[in-house]
């Protein structure tokens, strides 16, 4: 995946600094976007960085570059060993466009893909867009959904989760737990997030009413 002038215009739109513009260029050029990553930001970001401005960043300029590609949802963190070892996952552009993937999935506006409510100077937030108490409700009960059968979510570090109805992630979580649940996937975020991008529940039609009481069942075991 190369970088493009699109992403130039988003970085302008979202305010986001040099350090994390170039943090999410790399990430770009080291891996396909929408997959597991698990880049070494000490030394690896470092010399990538020497060859364009002369000399690396510090520590505290990296930690805050990502941070920022996470506040603007561009990066989500999966799992993180220390502040330079961690495993991620980068969204293309394209996930900030509004999509019809499900009837009762939220609209989304393509700068804000977490629904993030703040209005402070310097977040990634709309202006023109406004959040209603019923969608308030609905993104508290995804969140009680899934820490309920122990897949917890922090709606900072992965503001994914928010986008999606309620129907759509008890769905992904029956399917989660069809599939061998804690047991058999080491990474139930990650797992989860992408049944959700791509409709995985919607493509198991061989189920039957009876698989889908005995998936809930497993669950709540």
């Amino acid at each position: 995946m190369n970088w493009t002038k699109a992403h130039d215009e988003f970085c302008l739109e979202n305010s986001i600094p040099p350090a994390a513009k170039l943090l999410w260029q790399w990430l770009v050029s080291i891996g396909k976007q929408e997959e597991e990553l698990e880049p070494e930001l000490k030394k690896e970001f470092n010399l990538w960085v020497e060859k364009h401005r002369g000399k690396g960043f510090h520590v505290n300029t990296i930690k805050n570059a990502l941070s920022r590609l996470v506040d603007c949802g561009v990066v989500q963190i999966l799992k993180q060993w220390s502040w330079h070892e961690v495993r991620i996952i980068t969204f293309p552009l394209d996930f900030f466009k509004v999509k019809k993937n499900s009837q009762n999935r939220h609209s989304i506006d393509k700068r804000q893909p977490s629904n993030d409510i703040s209005t402070e100077k310097g977040e990634c937030s709309s202006s023109n867009n406004s959040i209603s108490e019923e969608d308030i409700l609905e993104h508290e009960q995804v969140l009680t959904e899934c820490e309920k059968v122990g897949i917890v979510f922090n709606p900072i570090q992965s503001p994914e989760i928010l986008k999606y109805s309620l129907e759509d992630v008890k769905l992904a979580i029956a399917l989660f737990f069809k599939r061998g649940g804690h047991e058999k996937i080491k990474n139930p975020q990650g797992w989860l997030l992408q049944c959700l991008r791509r409709c995985w529940y919607e493509q198991a039609q061989n189920w039957s009413f009876t698989d889908l009481l005995s998936a809930l069942g497993e669950m709540l075991r």
